[in-house]
């Protein structure tokens, strides 16, 4: 397995068709009420629930966070794609890569936080038969597309022993992709699998943390290896606004009407649709 994590971890250091219940649009405030809570596993870290307060079954999300970051960074794009009908996972996963060490314990974490998703997503409503999508945001978004087309990580168990294998997503969504400073390497490929998810890569047009042309060239890549991708480009957009935040002083700010962040959530939910609608 020692070269199957490494190929994974090479990528990653590098609407919504509603169930039968009906949301009311004709409020601002339209969609379910969302609930949330902490769940602790000791296969990985803490891990954020963001679930509609009502009897429903829901497609599954799984949000991962990016550099330095924790679960919460994902709460306010989350709970936007659970008022609409979602279970959306946002697992905490260690992200100092600046040790071979920290890399691999990176790779885990991303992993068992997703099989610890599945393993629990029917007690919040959450059905696995319907598209499971992960979005990743920043080097979330390169954890996003490492495990999610990495068809067999670790089969041994040796390394990745947490709940066993798992399918992989059915769509990946990836926000504001890094490329420089060897975060991202998309030129071995051969572990890749998981030909039929939908891809979608989203850039901020003023993104400088991870600028439009990383993403463009990243979308190259993986055509390259046989894949169909969406990229698409947020007018106007910086690195933190698709995630509904900004960048004051440091630290993050919700911005809770960010146009980028509203863009964000329809690609997503309309990719969930389009998919369900296929069948």
């Amino acid at each position: 397995m020692r070269r199957s994590i490494c190929l994974t971890v090479a990528v990653l250091v590098g609407g919504l068709l509603l169930s039968s219940c009906a949301r009311d649009s004709g409020s601002e405030d339209a969609g379910f009420h969302v609930t949330s809570k902490v769940v602790s596993h000791e296969a990985t870290k803490d891990m954020l629930v963001f679930a509609p307060d009502a009897e429903g079954r829901w497609p599954v999300i799984v949000a991962f966070h990016g550099i330095g970051g924790t679960g919460q960074d994902m709460a306010e794009i989350a709970t936007r794609l659970a008022r609409e009908g979602s279970v959306v996972f946002a697992p905490t996963y260690g992200t100092d890569i600046t040790t071979r060490e920290g890399i691999d314990r990176a790779a885990v974490d991303a992993e068992c936080g997703y099989r610890f998703a599945r393993s629990i997503a029917a007690e919040y409503g959450g059905d696995l038969d319907q598209p499971v999508t992960f979005v990743g945001w920043s080097l979330g978004a390169s954890a996003a597309l490492g495990i999610g087309l990495t068809e067999e990580i670790d089969p041994t168990g040796e390394f990745v022993s947490c709940f066993g294998q798992v399918p992989r997503p059915d769509i990946i969504v990836a926000i504001g992709l890094p490329l420089r400073g060897g975060q991202l390497d998309l030129v071995d490929t051969e572990a890749w699998g998981n030909k039929e998810a939908d891809i979608f890569l989203l850039v901020g047009e003023k993104d400088t943390n991870c600028p439009p042309w990383e993403t463009e060239d990243a979308a190259a890549e993986i055509r390259s290896a046989g894949y169909e991708v969406n990229l698409l480009m947020l007018d106007g957009a910086d690195h933190f606004a698709p995630v509904f935040h900004d960048l004051q002083d440091g630290q993050f700010v919700v911005v809770a009407n960010d146009p980028a962040g509203e863009w964000t959530v329809e690609v997503i939910l309309d990719a969930i649709a389009a998919r369900q609608q296929r069948t």
